[in-house]
């Protein structure tokens, strides 16, 4: 938590000051403390944000690992007899054990 902090506070500062060097048409102007109330804005935005963009990813992530996997053991299934998935249903159901197992499996890792 602490270190997030740090970063969003690092990432706020330090981004505003850059564009302020170095972009054409940012400026600030005034003392330090004009600069750092929107920078600890900008921090405090950045906190909040970061883990909620990082459960969306993380969503896609899930699905697009899901769809994979289900496209991967329906061509399994065709391309091998021996494996026999007699329908859409148990397909997806398939395709979920295994997608929750890796998931699973790669945070123990």
């Amino acid at each position: 938590m602490i270190q997030t902090l740090f970063v969003s506070l690092l990432a706020g500062f330090g981004g505003l000051w850059l564009a302020a060097k170095f972009v054409p048409g940012v400026s600030f102007g005034g003392s330090w403390a004009n600069f750092l109330i929107p920078g600890l804005i900008l921090a405090i935005i950045i906190a909040i944000l970061k883990p909620l963009l990082s459960l969306v990813s993380l969503i896609i992530k899930i699905i697009i690992l899901g769809a994979v996997i289900l496209g991967a053991l329906w061509i399994l299934h065709m391309l091998f007899p021996a494996i026999t998935i007699s329908g859409i249903v148990p397909l997806a159901w398939t395709a979920g054990i295994v997608a929750g197992l890796v998931i699973i499996l790669s945070i123990i890792k």
